[in-house]
């Protein structure tokens, strides 16, 4: 019973054993006879040492052996580089180091492998090709046009394109690869030119802040001019106006005067005479006058009011009036020194 049993387990064994042993062996064969190309490479099927394929697409495709066959792998993915920093001259002959990037892709990869073989050399060849092709480029165009103020375009991308379309053809014909951009990272100036920039900068404005200066003084001027013109003109017109006001108020008066002088021309004496007093006599004042000449006969007749003064008539004098003279005191009772 145990032996019967015993058979059957070691034939599955041995079919085990010999499935696995075919397997292994299929394996081996189908490694030795193809291989599996990824999305990101390209390959080349070299035989005896002789390339006699090249393949683009990914997939599985068999091939003989090694060492009949061999395969050789490139990246076809974007790569990235930049050139080595340099100087090169503006079409006004002015020195600038102008780093620059750029990417690429191997197109033809029999070319590549020939010509380059690695991402190191291909690189090291595509730097003498962009940097030649940007000095080609920059020396056709002025040292102004590189710059611009903040806002404004320039004419970085136009350089950018011609730099480009220079140096690809060369790269995709004697490397096998394609160029698809180059981009101008920044614009140096060599350490000797940056003091004269920054000089000429600083004479630029210099010069535009006298301009601006002189228009300013020249508009100040003009200005100033324009106000006392008009300052004189309003002036005159307040004076003209001040004038005609004063002579207006003047000629009321007087008629006012005159109107009240007509209606009573002894009182309009009377006051006119008092107001002479006060204007001649002051608190301290002592005058030795004769009393018959108004206004001072008023002084004399202070006891009789009502007594008139008598009208003085020009007469001839032979002797100096002697009784009609008299020192008075008044306002403050002084007596007569």
């Amino acid at each position: 019973m145990s032996e019967s049993t015993e058979a059957p387990c070691n034939k599955r064994i041995t079919l085990v054993r010999t499935f696995l042993i075919l397997a292994v062996g299929l394996a081996v064969v189908i490694s030795a006879c193809g291989f599996i190309l990824s999305e990101t490479e390209k390959a080349i099927v070299v035989r005896f040492g002789k390339p006699v394929r090249t393949l683009t697409e990914s997939g599985f495709y068999p091939r003989f052996p090694s060492p009949i066959e061999r395969i050789i792998r490139i990246d076809r993915r974007l790569q990235h580089a930049e050139i080595r920093l340099s100087e090169t001259l503006t079409k006004d002959q002015r020195n600038v180091i102008i780093p620059a990037f750029y990417t690429w892709r191997v197109e033809d990869v029999l070319t590549y492998h020939n010509s380059v073989g690695s991402v190191a050399l291909a690189n090291e060849k595509l730097d003498a090709l962009i940097t030649s092709a940007r000095n080609s480029i920059i020396g056709t165009h002025a040292f102004a046009e590189l710059i611009a103020p903040v806002g404004s375009p320039t004419n970085l991308p136009i350089i950018e394109k011609d730099i480009l379309a220079l140096a690809a053809p060369d790269a995709l014909a004697q490397l096998g690869v394609k160029l698809h951009s180059v981009g101008i990272t920044r614009i140096q100036l060599p350490e000797a030119n940056t003091e004269s920039v920054f000089r000429r900068m600083r004479a630029e404005r210099k010069r535009e802040a006298t301009k601006f200066r002189a228009e300013g003084n020249a508009q100040s001027a003009t200005m100033k001019a324009e106000t006392d013109r008009e300052a004189t003109r309003l002036l005159a017109d307040a004076k003209r106006q001040a004038e005609e006001i004063r002579g207006n108020a003047e000629a009321e008066a007087a008629a006012l005067y005159a109107a009240a002088h007509g209606s009573d021309p002894e009182f309009y004496r009377f006051l006119r005479e008092l107001q002479s007093l006060r204007t001649i006599v002051d608190k301290n004042t002592t005058l030795v006058l004769d009393t018959s000449i108004a206004p001072l006969h008023w002084l004399k007749n202070t006891e009789n009011p009502e007594a008139k003064p008598t009208p003085i008539l020009p007469t001839p004098q032979t002797e100096p009036p002697s009784n009609n003279l008299t020192q008075t005191p008044f306002l403050n009772d002084t007596p007569t020194e």
